[in-house]
């Protein structure tokens, strides 16, 4: 079996580095400033206890990746990549019919976007965190493990694949399991990341918990009307703090979430549609209003295209404009 790792970003990055780091086959695919990083000098792999440095296999296209029979694809690039990277894995040679696809993302819109592509799809909660904000150099800041992960079938079970999944995961040091209940983690897991677009829009200035509390009331009524399957997000923080590790930034490293980092490397793009978008449509669809989330969406969206970098709004400048919408 060969980990194929599609999207070689802060968690794909980790997770390949650690899966070659443990002797196991695997492939990074990612952006070309990136992989030339790693074939010229590896990819640095820095965690809370040490820094490694891996000669990881890295290529610059679904083309270079070379499919073939016993290939698994571990999709990690941001959601609004996914469809891109699907058409890309397909033209390449993945087949349709026996690849599985790994999605190892947050929301959990990138599990029903694959199945119109691949046949054999599966959700991956990741709860790991990373930072890559420099090409060849990715942080896997936490001591104890490398984070928790959860593999099931989709849309739902665990078959043998997952458990393998899981198993290899285990042993490049991450708290891996399977779980066929995985897309109502994911659920769960996507209510924490809905404060995604906050950091990114307010690098951490003001007092975010008010407007947080209606994102999350908001798409929990989504996930009510709608039947989205979602764990409760007390049982699903409670497995999640039992089985994985202490993050542990090193000093003058800072980490907001993964929408930060989009805007600090100024990418052009951001999840927030897919995050806080998706609570967007599902409340459009059911009759439920979601105006807090919509500011999150909006603002983003547009700080991304416009290249701005975090900071440019308060939370408190947040809930304004987004209590102008209620009225």
């Amino acid at each position: 079996m060969r980990y194929v790792v599609y999207g070689a970003g802060a968690i794909g990055s980790g997770i390949g580095g650690h899966l070659h780091r443990t002797e196991q086959d695997t492939v990074l695919v990612g952006r070309p400033g990136h992989v030339k990083q790693i074939q010229e000098q590896g990819l640095t792999l820095i965690t809370g206890e040490q820094t490694h440095r891996l000669r990881v296999p890295a290529v610059a296209s679904a083309d270079a990746v070379g499919f073939r029979d016993g290939d698994v694809v571990l999709l990690c690039v941001k959601s609004q990549d996914t469809e891109r990277a699907l058409t890309e894995i397909r033209a390449a040679g993945g087949d349709p019919q026996s690849l599985p696809i790994l999605c190892c993302q947050n929301s959990i819109t990138n599990e029903p976007a694959t199945a119109r592509f691949f046949r054999r799809v599966y959700g991956v909660l990741i709860v790991v965190p990373g930072v890559f904000l420099e090409d060849g150099v990715v942080h896997n800041p936490i001591v104890g493990n490398a984070g928790f992960v959860e593999v099931g079938g989709y849309p739902g079970g665990a078959d043998d694949l997952a458990r393998e999944a899981a198993a290899a995961l285990a042993r490049a040091s991450y708290a891996a399991a399977p779980n066929a209940d995985v897309m109502a983690a994911k659920g769960a897991k996507m209510l924490g990341n809905l404060g995604n677009a906050m950091g990114a829009i307010t690098d951490g200035r003001g007092d975010s918990k008010g407007y947080m509390e209606r994102v999350r009331r908001e798409a929990t009524d989504c996930f009510a009307a709608a039947g989205v399957p979602c764990e409760t997000r007390e049982a699903f923080a409670a497995r999640a703090s039992a089985n994985r590790g202490t993050s542990q930034l090193p000093p003058g490293l800072r980490n907001l979430g993964s929408s930060w980092q989009s805007l600090q490397r100024k990418q052009g793009t951001i999840e927030a549609d897919y995050l806080n978008g998706e609570i967007v449509r599902l409340g459009r669809i059911n009759g439920v209003p979601t105006p807090y989330n919509e500011v999150l969406q909006e603002v983003s969206s547009a700080m991304a295209i416009r290249g701005e970098l975090p900071g440019k709004y308060t939370a408190e400048e947040l809930t304004a404009l987004a209590e102008a919408r209620t009225r």
